[in-house]
Order: C-alpha cells, then structure tokens, then sequence
C-alpha cells in the first residue's frame, strides 16, 4: 500500500516485531505428560532465565530508584535470587544442577524434596522447561521401576500423621485382643 502525505509517498510496512505469544499457544497438560517438545510460552511474559531453572514464580521485576532529594526517578531491575545448586532426586538417585531461587528452595523443603516439588506443582506454576524436562525422567523412573509400596511425594508431616494413626490403629486392635 501507497500512502501520498506531505507531499512525499511512504510505504506502509508491515512490523518486525514478532506477535505477542498468548495462553492458546501454550501446551496442553496431556501433551506435557506425553513428553512432547519443550514449553515454549507459559501465557504470560516470561524470562529466559526462568525458563532454565527452578524459579517457583519469581521473574525480573522493573521499577524505579526515586532519589531522597529531588523525586528523580532512574528506571532499575530487581533480578531473582537465583543460585547454581545440586539437588537430590530420590527417584532418580542422584543429584541434580538446576539455576534455583531461594524461594523455590523453600517450596522444595516444604513439598517434602525435589520430587515432590516438581511432581505435585502444576505444570503452568512451573514456568520451566528444566522443571518439565526433570519431571518426564521422575514420571518415568516411577513407572519403570516403581514397586507396589513405592510412595513419592508424602511430605513430613503427612508420613507423621500416618505413622501416628498407624500406631493407634495397632493400639486399638491390641486392646480389642485382651
């Protein structure tokens, strides 16, 4: 197309910028655990760092410095706490480098270890192709190889509070014996 304005004739062309990605683009949950391919948009504007890594949500934060004196405002980032760390799978026995936030470590701890984590988050918080590359090799291990009293995924204070009621139910069978 020809536009004539000003006396000069400019051509309308069309942008180099590639379109935004949306939520429609992303994979399905059945396709993510039939393995296929890698997750490449998440239906949000994500990092490429957080792609790689363990990053429980955490993304690149914009804002301004705002100086004391005179309000002057000076565009800054604040990067995640990302630290290069090695974690044990025990599904897959052994250890595992992954670029981790410090609050994906605390998420890991509480989920009960990285198997847990990764197996009991969904795959939409993960925001990671690592994290969904590292939970085929856990659902896959587990199929291969798991027998009929392999337990992934039980967290602390579950295995207590089973124990516990464990225990009653013992104490309780035994009181009905005498």
């Amino acid at each position: 197309q020809a536009f004539v304005g000003h006396g000069a004739l400019f051509t309308a062309r069309r942008s180099s910028r590639r379109p935004r990605d949306t939520v429609r683009d992303a994979m399905s949950v059945s396709q993510i655990r039939g393995g296929m391919g890698n997750i490449t948009n998440f239906g949000r504007i994500v990092a490429k760092r957080v792609k790689d890594g363990l990053y429980a949500g955490r993304n690149v934060k914009y804002g301004n410095n705002v100086s004391e004196d005179g309000g002057n405002k000076t565009r800054r980032t604040w990067k995640p706490n990302s630290h290069r760390k090695r974690l044990y799978s025990e599904v897959l026995d052994r250890l595992v480098s992954v670029n981790v936030t410090a609050h994906a470590l605390r998420c890991i701890d509480k989920a009960g270890g990285l198997d847990a984590y990764l197996l009991n988050t969904r795959p939409k918080d993960l925001l990671s192709n690592k994290a969904m590359d590292l939970r085929r090799e856990i659902v896959a291990a587990i199929t291969q190889g798991a027998g009929p009293g392999h337990v992934v995924g039980v967290t602390p204070r579950r295995e207590k509070r089973a124990a516990a009621l464990a225990a009653a139910e013992a104490g309780a069978g035994q009181a009905g014996k005498v």
